[in-house]
């Protein structure tokens, strides 16, 4: 897999954890201090958080930020909207299909492109419609993230081949060979 795609990756993570962390704190600070906001807006300012220290972790090419990227993306890959939850993060870039069934019983299909950082979560939201989408970029970050080894990993798995090589060679010697 080329590298290429991991620092896109990376990139996008890094500047939708930035963005979202901006867009989120000029929500927190511009709205009325009500509890029920905050408590959201704090859970959707740890989400974009948890986005930029993957995205630094996965341009470092450490394996934590493997795996976080994942996390990352399977938080953006769902896109669900109902009466007792609406639950949408987009992280960088997010290209995502989705389908719905207005109040009116109205159905609707159609796709969405985001750009940077966009939220959506609310609990409790009377008239809302019902619907469900799935994200195609974190599909593709998803299989790109999941192929790809990070050389720290791999640096220790060559690094543990060599040392028992090593452990093999002294234990024959002590022992007088095999």
């Amino acid at each position: 897999m080329s590298k290429i795609w991991i620092r896109i990756i990376s990139i996008l993570e890094i500047i939708g954890g930035l963005s979202g962390i901006a867009f989120v704190v000029w929500e927190i600070v511009a709205t009325p201090t009500d509890r029920h906001p905050v408590v959201i807006g704090a859970i959707a300012l740890a989400v974009y958080v948890f986005s930029f220290i993957a995205g630094i972790a996965l341009w470092l090419e450490r394996p934590f930020g493997r795996v976080a990227s994942i996390v990352v993306q399977a938080i953006q890959l769902p896109k669900y909207i109902s009466q007792l939850i609406i639950f949408m993060f987009s992280f960088g870039l997010d290209v995502y299909v989705y389908g719905m069934l207005t109040p009116n019983a109205q159905p609707v299909f159609g796709f969405e492109l985001k750009f940077l950082a966009f939220n959506q979560l609310f609990v409790n939201v009377p008239d809302a419609p019902a619907g469900f989408g799935i994200s195609i970029s974190s599909c593709v970050f998803l299989g790109m993230l999941l192929k790809f080894k990070p050389k720290r990993l791999s640096q220790d798995a060559s690094n543990d081949g060599q040392r028992a090589e090593q452990t093999l060679a002294a234990d024959s010697v002590e022992h007088g060979g095999y």
